[in-house]
């Protein structure tokens, strides 16, 4: 207990150079809450827009398929791996919030003199919003089911193509049965998704014109692309369903992180920032409070040495210098909380704008927002505050042994404070 009241009483001895200390201890917090909640909410929006774009959470495919994507390997080409039955199954897990068989194929599109190079991607519009938000991104039109053979273009290959909506567009392909595929198609939308190597080469059908393009039957898809409630939860839901003694043999299912490994490891280093950033911060706020603790010993060595010639123990001389560092780091996370916690008020609803310097900007295969959003965490919030802290008490070691070290006769002939 005289430790306590040691400590805090010192603390406030030089008033101005503790409020100058817990101010910085306090703005370190407030910048380490603000800088971690900004790279975390950058990581979310990139796994955000590169699962939901397209790819979701995971994707089930027949084991054959990926890396060729193979026409012939197909969910339903085989008694083992029967398409009612993998939704069946996907079916009985409560995590489940949507899936979308798809078909895949590669094509030539032409319109009079204009051609060219398309990836031909079969969907059903119904359930594929449950899963991805490509659509959302139509500039005009949609998939219309009151047009015989509808077909969407993203708005740079229908550029290339000089086509718009009511253009014919003749597509051949290779089908599954060795045959050439070929038919008219009435472009009935245009897409934008602010991915390039989408927007100039996607081209979206109906799932079943797209199987009878390509020669497939109405039971088999290249592909179901399944929604979570969790991305993170994605590999071991993936890894459960490979599990399951009921799955299709010749079915795989493969989370987003194996999918788009280097959206993984971006996500992953960006999440384990902010332990990077916390040592950074913590080490100038060490350096600040060094500094202060060192000049209080400096200035208090007179009568540090005088406690210690009346028996005042070296534990308690310790003691007391760390608690007063305890309690300067504890009053500028008080402050440093309120302050990030302000900041992130702001970040988080409003963000930041780069609209401005950055305008449409992809990277790793997913969109990028211009509008920075922090995200807001205990987790970080809570290590933040435990590593500032620490690093506070870690600073006040060396001058707290120093002072428990000082040689009574020499500390008393030291100069009197003030």
């Amino acid at each position: 207990m005289i430790a306590w009241r040691l400590g805090w009483r010192n603390l406030w001895r030089n008033s101005r150079r503790s409020l100058i200390t817990i101010s910085a201890v306090g703005c370190g917090y407030a910048i380490l809450i603000v800088l971690i909640g900004l790279t975390v909410g950058m990581a979310g929006q990139m796994l955000k827009n590169g699962t939901g774009l397209l790819m979701g959470d995971l994707q089930l495919h027949h084991s054959d398929y990926l890396p060729e994507r193979s026409l012939y390997d197909t969910i339903g080409s085989d008694s083992s791996s029967e398409l009612e039955g993998v939704l069946h199954q996907l079916s009985l897990y409560p995590q489940l919030a949507g899936r979308s068989p798809r078909v895949y194929g590669f094509g030539l599109l032409s319109t009079g003199e204009n051609s060219a190079g398309a990836r031909l991607m079969g969907i059903d519009p119904q359930v594929e919003s449950g899963v991805s938000s490509f659509l959302s991104g139509l500039q005009a039109g949609a998939l219309d089911d009151s047009v015989e053979r509808s077909l969407l273009l993203g708005d740079v290959l229908a550029r290339e193509l000089e086509a718009s909506i009511g253009s014919q567009v003749a597509i051949v392909t290779q089908a599954a049965d060795g045959s050439l595929g070929n038919d008219l198609f009435q472009v009935s939308g245009i897409l934008h998704t602010g991915l390039s190597y989408l927007d100039r080469s996607l081209a979206v059908l109906y799932l079943k014109d797209l199987q009878e393009l390509l020669a497939l039957s109405p039971d088999e898809v290249h592909e179901i692309a399944v929604r979570i409630g969790d991305p993170m939860a994605a590999d071991a839901f993936a890894a459960q369903l490979n599990a399951s003694e009921n799955w299709p043999a010749n079915t795989v299912a493969q989370s987003w992180g194996e999918l788009a490994p280097q959206l993984r490891d971006y996500v992953g280093l960006a999440q384990g920032m902010y332990g990077f950033i916390i040592l950074i911060i913590g080490l100038f706020t060490a350096i600040g409070v060094l500094n202060t603790m060192m000049m209080a010993v400096f200035e208090r060595s007179r009568e540090i040495g005088l406690v210690a010639a009346l028996g005042m123990r070296p534990l308690l001389i310790v003691s007391s210098i760390l608690l007063e560092s305890l309690f300067l780091g504890i009053l500028g996370l008080i402050g440093g909380f309120g302050l990030g916690a302000w900041g992130m008020s702001y970040l988080t609803t409003q963000g930041l704008d780069l609209s401005r310097w950055m305008g449409e900007v992809s990277m790793l295969g997913t969109r990028m927002d211009p509008v920075l959003k922090a995200s807001w965490g205990w987790d970080y919030v809570l290590w933040s505050a435990l590593g500032l802290l620490s690093a506070t008490l870690l600073a006040a070691l060396f001058p707290a042994v120093k002072a428990a070290r000082l040689n009574p006769v020499q500390a008393l002939s030291a100069p009197v404070e003030g």
